[in-house]
């Protein structure tokens, strides 16, 4: 076999990297460094949180056990509302 080189007259060279883009990918990068901080601190928040307050619960289950809650007047006004829309 017979390999031999070939030059490409005219051929360009291939472009460098202009600035401006390596600017856009630093902007980028921290662009993300900073969502990540923030999303972070949100995760750090939601782990501090309660599950359930206490107080709210327990009047959620006094609520559940009372047979006139809702009361009859509630109840009419919730059904004009799914009917009626809530004008």
């Amino acid at each position: 076999m017979n390999i031999q080189c070939v030059k490409c007259e005219g051929a360009t060279p291939p472009a460098k990297p202009k600035a401006p883009a390596a600017k856009a990918e630093a902007a980028a990068v921290a662009e993300e460094a900073q969502q990540t901080r923030k999303h972070e601190k949100l995760l750090d928040a939601l782990r501090n949180e309660r599950a359930a307050r206490p107080e709210e619960t327990e009047r959620g289950r006094a609520l559940a056990s009372d047979p006139g809650y809702p009361s009859h007047e509630m109840l009419e006004k919730l059904a004009g509302l799914f009917v009626n829309g809530s004008k």
